[in-house]
């Protein structure tokens, strides 16, 4: 009886929070978003906790993940207005125009009678002077869920979410491939940020994540009955769908360079770089090339959104008096040579507490790189590099990324009262839970690599 009260008190508890936060809260009221978030993840980390020791199942806790998932299919996102975007650029690829070759305001300025593009739509975009800069895999789903309902945003949410459900089911099947014991795709069915930020306001790093996990899993599967070289090739296909679901895994090639040897080194590349080709090819035109590349570098140069190391960076510039485009001139390609230069590192220096790292935790360390150099990190950025720690072996395992998964809500004081105004502190708080975590696991990994001696 007390078995059966605790499983219904844990999944009744995840189900109302689950449903408060996607339907009803409001990225101004701070206070109750985090408090509501809050206790989703503690929810979290005792169910985790009681998992370990045998009072759930780990199929039972699949199937609540799967059900939250489904819960939230019919909601609007409310923490972030991306989605209106994706519909935009749908509803214009519906009709024979290129999402790349407009700007939304030049669309309504044009003055064209097109289905579904209204003022209505047009007011809820958050960047209606720029490019848009979504890859092709998204373009499709954008341009499906605008078939299917050409003027109701509601439906065309619904079919995007639909979308993103089916792939976080890939991402739990390949988490349970690469980890049979369950606790990997335990850990990810339940993360209150993958559930929230995922299906429930509609980002496509579940998508990414899923092909990339597939194209990781495929690398490894020595039992499939197919050769090594075609194992390969496939996995080369994932890892190009991933490109062009997110630009983000081409982070990760130098790595990849690296653990390849031989022939399986330029058979996967060249059948990557042919996909990626294929894939792109809509966009292989020299204006719409330019728009993409002019949006990413706006993107890049202008916004600033829960940064850490390029505010402590930035602080710096202003010391010496430097004028703001001077700043954004400096800031960017230093921390791209940064990122660059640190990627390249990970991926070739083997020795003390790297020579015990693998494929995953490379990536893992990579996109947590990333993330520490570049001027905006979004809630729903910290999805990969958490993702990936999951597809990791080590022990003990990474413990950073899920500290992010829980600080980096913090980063919504952005949005308290209805403002646009970053409150440092906060984001302070966030990141030294972040910083003290990896600190630990690095602490971990010096230990574990003097024991290997």
């Amino acid at each position: 009886m007390y078995l059966l009260l605790t499983r219904v008190f844990f999944f009744c508890t995840v189900s109302f929070l689950t449903l408060w936060l996607g339907y009803e809260a409001d990225r101004s009221d701070f206070p109750s978003l985090i408090l509501a978030y809050g206790a989703f993840f503690v929810a979290y980390l005792a169910i985790l906790h009681l998992v370990r020791k045998g009072l759930f199942s780990f199929w039972e806790l699949w199937a609540v993940g799967i059900v939250l998932r489904t819960l939230l299919l019919f909601s609007t996102p409310n923490l972030s207005d991306d989605v209106y975007r994706f519909l935009w650029d749908g509803r214009l690829a519906a009709q024979g125009i290129h999402p790349f070759a407009y700007t939304p305001a030049q669309v309504m300025e044009g003055g064209k009678v097109l289905v579904g593009i209204t003022p209505e739509l047009f007011s809820k975009l958050n960047s209606p002077h720029y490019y848009t800069v979504y890859p092709p895999v998204c373009q499709g789903a954008f341009w499906v869920a605008a078939k299917v309902f050409p003027e109701s945003i509601a439906g065309g949410v619904f079919v995007l979410k639909v979308f993103l459900w089916a792939a976080d089911l890939l991402v739990l099947w390949v988490l349970r491939r690469l980890h049979p014991n369950g606790q990997a795709a335990t850990a990810y069915a339940l993360n209150p940020l993958v559930v929230v930020e995922g299906v429930g306001n509609a980002h496509f790093e579940a998508a990414m994540l899923a092909f990339l996990l597939l194209g990781l899993w495929l690398g490894q599967s020595f039992h499939l009955r197919i050769s090594e070289r075609k194992r390969w090739a496939l996995a080369a296909l994932c890892w190009a769908l991933a490109v062009a679901v997110k630009l983000l895994p081409l982070l990760f090639l130098p790595i990849l360079w690296r653990e390849l040897r031989g022939h399986l080194r330029w058979l996967f590349f060249s059948c990557f770089t042919s996909l990626c080709a294929f894939f792109f090819l809509p966009l292989w035109d020299w204006a719409v090339l330019q728009n993409l590349f002019n949006s990413l570098q706006l993107y890049f140069r202008q916004f600033a959104f829960n940064a850490s190391l390029y505010y402590m960076f930035e602080g710096v510039l202003n010391a010496f008096a430097l004028k703001e485009v001077l700043r954004a001139r400096l800031a960017g390609p230093l921390l791209g040579i940064l990122i660059f230069g640190g990627v390249w590192f990970i991926a070739l220096y083997r020795k003390g507490v790297f020579s015990a790292l693998g494929f995953a935790d490379r990536m893992v360390l990579a996109a947590g790189l990333y993330l520490f150099l570049v001027t905006t990190v979004h809630p729903w950025y910290v999805l990969v590099p958490f993702t990936l720690s999951l597809a990791s072996k080590r022990t003990p395992p990474w413990r950073f990324p899920t500290v992010w998964t829980a600080a980096v809500f913090l980063s919504y004081t952005h949005y308290a009262n209805g403002g646009l105004q970053e409150k440092y502190g906060w984001i302070l708080v966030e990141y030294l839970g972040v910083y003290g975590a990896i600190a630990w696991d690095l602490f971990c990994l010096h230990k574990s690599s003097l024991a290997g001696r």
